[in-house]
Order: structure tokens, then sequence, then C-alpha cells
């Protein structure tokens, strides 16, 4: 009978066990440089095409670096060889980078004014006493195609919506609007509507003063300032809509995003704003993040929903990044964040609770 020879020390790994290393360092190399290069511009800053675009992948490109990290591990477990350490160190460190710059953006804030704020236990009550006064926003674009009105008034009736901004609302929408009783529910509105698709309107159950709406843009970007009780001098907002940056509209789209900062740093330090809607850009657009120095708050990422995606919705893909976005001022704290699907648009409404003082 033969007898069984034991395992030595040192031996050359099985054929099984170096076709695996192989095999998982490959994966980790396949995966780990786009997720690298994408990093790399994020970084520094890319704005142009095609990097503007692909930058709407980054946080879903996290997990390509989960993978690359997983993938590169497994392979030096299986064999232990220079170019699968090298490989399994850079693909830790892409995914500790990679998180850093993620990772703020689930983390709620802590409760300073423009960020997350915990109303207590009968909050209105509480809330009237501290002369703090709620207020609920709501932003969808609605699409050429337009949403079931009757679906859009219900979901706001239910969340107690007091303000709704309408990027790209039609006459079509308009008429369906007023016809489903929107002058019930939002007394008071300032309009840019017309027959060339690019509309806007604010509704509200405050009154109105309106405001030029922000010139020059490709598509209506509508402004009125209003009288919230209890806030002084009202709060200015914005119903946002800057244009995409597909190809051949990246410098208008980075051209709006910077005139939206212009005109925020050239209103009053002591007044309170508000802009909602669809800028067509997110945290890893250094345009949106130069927006941002401003003042204003992103209120997802306050209270740690800023991965959660509105677009594309209604898509043969999942939606895979946040473009639509709710940013106040420092004199405005943020109680909640949702986003809302609609059938007939390709965007998820966001909705806003607030709490403003005087």
């Amino acid at each position: 009978m033969q007898a069984v020879q034991p395992s030595v020390p040192g031996m050359r790994p099985s054929l099984l066990r170096r076709a695996g290393s192989w095999t998982c360092w490959s994966i980790a190399a396949v995966l780990w440089l786009p997720a690298a290069g994408l990093t790399i511009v994020r970084l520094a800053g890319g704005s142009g095409t095609p990097w503007v675009q692909l930058l709407s992948l980054f946080p879903a490109s996290l997990f390509a670096s989960l993978a690359a990290a997983a993938a590169a591990l497994a392979a030096v477990a299986l064999e232990l060889r220079g170019a699968r350490i090298v490989l399994a160190v850079l693909a830790t460190c892409l995914l500790l980078g990679h998180m850093s710059i993620v990772a703020p953006r689930i983390v709620p804030a802590s409760a300073a004014p423009g960020t997350l704020f915990e109303r207590p236990a009968h909050a209105g009550a509480a809330a009237s006493h501290a002369g703090v006064h709620p207020l609920t926003v709501m932003a969808l674009n609605v699409g050429s195609t337009g949403v079931d009105p009757t679906v859009l008034l219900g979901q706001a009736r239910a969340r107690d919506v007091d303000i709704l901004a309408l990027p790209e609302l039609a006459l079509e929408g308009l008429a369906g609007l007023e016809a489903a009783g929107i002058g019930v529910d939002f007394p008071y509105r300032v309009i840019d509507v017309d027959g060339a698709g690019t509309g806007n309107a604010i509704f509200s159950r405050y009154p109105l003063v309106p405001m030029p709406r922000v010139p020059g843009t490709s598509f209506y970007q509508t402004r009125a300032v209003a009288d919230v009780p209890g806030t002084a001098g009202g709060i200015r907002l914005t119903s946002v809509h800057v244009d995409s940056p597909r190809p051949g509209h990246t410098p208008s789209w980075r051209a709006e995003l910077d005139q939206l900062a212009g005109l925020q740093q050239g209103l009053p330090a002591d007044g309170s704003s508000v802009l909602l809607g669809d800028f067509n850009a997110g945290q890893d657009h250094a345009e949106f993040r130069n927006l941002l120095t401003t003042g204003l708050t992103d209120a997802a990422g306050t209270v740690g929903m800023g991965l959660v995606p509105t677009w594309p919705m209604n898509a043969p893909v999942p939606a895979f990044t946040a473009i639509d976005h709710i940013l106040v001022s420092r004199g405005i704290r943020v109680a909640g964040f949702s986003t809302v699907g609609f059938p007939g648009t390709d965007h998820a409404a966001v909705v806003g609770i607030l709490d403003t003082w005087p």
C-alpha cells in the first residue's frame, strides 16, 4: 500500500489555488483601474466631457472599490506573491479614500443652524413656543410629458406641503393642475410657463412676492419671496432647473451653477434662502460644491440621505445619482428629508421638512 506523502512547508501551491489567485487578482485589477481613475478625476475636480457625466457614477463606483479590495485580499490569501500584495494594498487604500469622500453623506449632521434639528415631541406646540415655524417644501421636475396632477396633489396633501416647486412645467401640465384644484391647496403662485417646454413655477400656501427669474438660463428658474409667518423678511425661494451637462452643454451647465452661486453671494447675509429642484449636479461635481460654499446646506446630507438617488426614475436602469436637491441657508434647520417617485417623469420629488425662526 502506497503511503500518503505529508504536505511539506514551502511546497508550491496547487494549480487550483494558483488559478484561483490569478483569477481574483485579475478581477481586482479590472475593477480597481476604473474606480481609481474616477477617484483621481473626483479629487482633481474634472469638469469637462466625459468626466462630468462619469462623476455622476462616483458614489455607485464605491461597490467597485469594495469588490476590488475583496478580490485582491482573496488573491493574497490564495497565493502570497509580491504583485498580489501590491494590488491588495492599493485596493484597500482606494476603498478607504472612496469611503472618506462618500461617508459624510450618510452620517447625520449635528444640530446646528442649517443642519439637522431633532424636533421635540408635540412639535407644533414646542415649535410655536420657541418661535420656530415648521415649513414643508417639495420640488419635482415634472418632465415634458408631465405627471398626473391628481397624484401629484394627493402626495402634496399627504405630506402637508407648504411650498411646491415644479421645474419644467408646461402649459398642459399647468392646465391639468388647475383642473385638479391646485388653487385650493396653494392659493399663491409665481409662474414662468410658456409653450417652449422650459417652464417653471412655485405654488405656496403663503403669500409670494415675485422676483425676477434667474436670467439667461436654458430652462426658466422661478424666484419669489414667501411670507412665512414668524420669519423676518420672508424666505427667498428659487425653483432650480440647471441645464444638463450633456456633451456640448457642459459650459452652460457650469455657467448656470456658477450663476446661482453668484446670486446667492449677492443676497443680504441676514436673510433665509431655499433653493430646490433639478440641479443636474451632485456632491461629486466641483461646481455644485462651490455653490454650497456660499452658505448653503444640502438637506439630504444633513439627515444621512445624501446617497439616495433621484435620477433616472422609471427607466430601464435603476436610479443611481442624486441630482435633485433642497439647499437651505444658515437661517433654516432641516428636520427631515424624503424622496417620492411619480410615473411620467424620470426624476424623483424631493421633500424637506424645515424649521424657520425670526
